[in-house]
């Protein structure tokens, strides 16, 4: 079975504010390219058999994906798609959003990211949130690493920063979004270290060089079993990260570097994150 971890939809238009646009300006990017998002998203991700779907709550960087209309558009292919809740806890009543989500709107995992969110992963409203999702068995899935985004502290990021998380919360499902790139090595570091820390490889061949010796580390420290595949949909598609993931030694073409190994880039393809989160398998449901 494969499994698309990380994918988002949202509506540009309506549901990113004037900084986020200006620093999706700044970096090139142009959100006309990525079309009517939802739909897209229903056509791409059935490249996967399962895929995780999330908007972002991030008041600090303007982004406000409503989890209702998130958890709508999952009820359209309830058989392949899962929900994942972001919750902002810069905003008051975080912890009623995430009840909420959680009990009438159906999340299975909950989606954080530090760096948008403008708060260290050890914050205490986090911590709230950690406890909530350890006591209701829900994986957290956070942005690790760099982004696009301007006015936030980059170290909130750092993947060493959740190793703390992972032994406070030792029993929490956790997985670090993008190998915590350009930090796959304190990524490696941490989910090595602890039983219940994941990471995802999503958005990281638009950079070959830099995936492929990731990838190599994670051979030389035998941490390929604690990765997961994810496309970062639309930033691509889950069909072109599959592709893509598949042609990853092309890059070392006839230099005589070492290739990393198909049957691991096929074992994280096809890993069992559904058991591996302990959620549930949305194609056996009635």
């Amino acid at each position: 079975m494969i499994v698309d971890i990380h994918t988002h939809v949202f509506d540009a238009g309506r549901h990113f504010g004037p900084g986020l646009n200006a620093d999706l300006a700044r970096c090139g990017v142009d959100t006309a390219l990525w079309g009517n998002v939802e739909e897209r998203h229903l056509e791409t991700t059935a490249a996967a058999d399962v895929a995780i779907v999330f908007g972002l709550q991030a008041s600090a960087t303007g982004w406000n994906i409503p989890n209702e209309m998130v958890a709508a558009h999952v009820a359209k292919a309830p058989k392949r798609l899962l929900f994942f809740a972001s919750i902002d806890p810069l905003q008051p009543a975080y912890m009623d959003e995430l009840e909420k989500c959680h009990r009438q709107l159906g999340a299975v995992g909950i989606k954080l990211a530090p760096l948008y969110q403008n708060a260290h992963p050890q914050d205490p409203r986090y911590y709230d949130i950690y406890r909530y999702c350890v006591k209701h068995g829900l994986p957290v899935l956070f942005h690790a690493g760099t982004s696009f985004i301007s006015g936030t502290r980059l170290d909130y990021s750092r993947p060493v920063h959740f190793d703390t998380v992972a032994v406070d919360f030792p029993d929490l499902k956790m997985v670090l979004a993008h190998l915590g790139h350009p930090w796959e090595g304190e990524t490696i570091a941490v989910i090595r270290r602890h039983a219940n820390v994941y990471a995802d490889i999503s958005a990281l061949y638009y950079r070959p060089w830099q995936f492929y010796n990731s990838m190599r580390l994670l051979a030389e420290y035998g941490a390929q079993h604690k990765v997961l595949f994810g496309s970062d949909f639309p930033f691509t598609t889950t069909g072109n990260s599959l592709a893509r993931v598949r042609d990853l030694n092309h890059i070392i073409a006839n230099s005589g570097l070492p290739a990393v190994a198909p049957e691991a880039i096929e074992g994280i393809i096809h890993r069992n994150t559904l058991e591996l989160l302990e959620l549930p398998n949305p194609t056996l449901s009635k």
